[in-house]
């Protein structure tokens, strides 16, 4: 399972932050609608494992409340630590935070531009919006360039410009899930999809044609879709690694354009780019696609042209963006419903999960 170089560093850096026990806020007091969103935000896992909520000492700008939360089992797909932010405003956020309070720069932009490259090594820039949301904060938009384009990140940061938090506040009371799909929405338009139209169950697989892990999650939603496709929606979720997988964004290009011509024979292509994915290269994938086209007889010029489409190529740059955003960490991830769930073994723990969502 691949851990995304950005998220994981923020997470190292959100633990090294927590030395200073002496600056510990007080903990929030246990309410009811926290712990549904938390549920509704942690990942259901297949496994045994355990979740403890500590403290979280670092100081923070005193509008916002922390607690610490760590999820330790044997299933990796189920492990991580994250930080749970409530505003005195009825704000809700899980993730990690960034602390800005020594990097360098005058304005908030500039801090968070040294930030990044002191800790990252990657070229951000950020686009402060200095009107105060609901919880006392600004929103921001973090825009990384990449080879292939640049992938807008968001989220929102103090007036101070002491703490940046990647990711979304949601409104305590309301369904996360919901308005997790929500955000989704925009970015799964024109995205491989199968099954219901009016679904029970929409399923969203994130998921990197070059990422070995999704190779052997493949087939995990066949006997799914195959029990279930009258009540059940799946959403194929470009999500290129492309800092480690440098195929990958080339491939969901081509699979795009496959898609927009015979959508059918997408579902052939992602099965070739898996059974052929150890052979594939930088240098041999554009060939590989293009003969996959020309052998299921797509108009070329068409298929040449969507590939080289700037807007198709934002598209998927876009969704990029909003997944990190949306506190997906690794590829594969599976929402269901919104509600992120650990797959299991062979899926079986999907499957069982799909299948009593359906039964209701």
């Amino acid at each position: 399972m691949n851990r995304f170089a950005l998220i994981a560093a923020t997470l190292i850096l959100a633990s090294a932050a927590m030395a200073d026990e002496a600056t510990a806020p007080p903990k929030p007091a246990a309410n009811p609608k926290v712990e549904q969103a938390l549920q509704q935000s942690l990942p259901i896992c297949s496994a045994e494992h355990t979740t403890t909520t500590a403290e979280f000492p670092h100081k923070l700008p005193p509008n916002l409340h922390a607690s610490l939360i760590q999820i330790q089992s044997k299933r990796s797909w189920c492990e991580g630590q994250w930080t749970n932010i409530l505003s005195t405003n009825g704000g809700f956020f899980l993730g990690s935070p960034w602390f800005l309070e020594d990097a360098e720069g005058k304005t908030i932009e500039e801090k968070l531009k040294n930030f990044t490259w002191t800790h990252m090594q990657e070229n951000y820039e950020a686009t402060v919006d200095r009107h105060e949301t609901r919880d006392g904060l600004y929103n921001v938009v973090l825009t990384q360039t990449t080879e292939h384009g640049k992938v807008p990140l968001t989220g929102v940061v103090d007036p101070k410009g002491e703490v940046f938090l990647l990711g979304h506040f949601y409104a305590l009371g309301n369904d996360v899930r919901q308005e997790r799909l929500k955000n989704l929405e925009p970015y799964m338009a024109g995205l491989p999809s199968e099954g219901a139209s009016k679904p029970v169950v929409t399923i969203i697989e994130f998921s990197d044609f070059q990422c070995p892990a999704c190779q052997r999650a493949a087939g995990y939603l066949d006997p799914v879709m195959s029990k279930y496709s009258d009540k059940v929606r799946y959403v194929r979720y470009d999500l290129p690694l492309m800092s480690h997988h440098p195929w990958a964004f080339a491939a969901a290009l081509a699979g795009r354009a496959i898609w927009r011509q015979k959508p059918d024979a997408f579902w052939e292509f992602k099965k070739q780019i898996y059974a052929n994915q150890d052979k594939l290269s930088t240098f041999t994938i554009d060939e590989f696609t293009r003969g996959f086209a020309q052998d299921h007889d797509l108009d070329l010029k068409k298929y040449d042209a969507d590939v080289a489409d700037p807007k198709i190529q934002q598209s998927v740059l876009d969704g990029i963006g909003m997944a990190f955003s949306t506190d997906v960490r690794s590829t594969p991830t599976y929402f269901v419903n919104g509600q992120p769930v650990d797959p299991g073994d062979e899926g079986k723990a999907l499957e069982a999960y799909v299948a009593g969502l359906v039964g209701k």
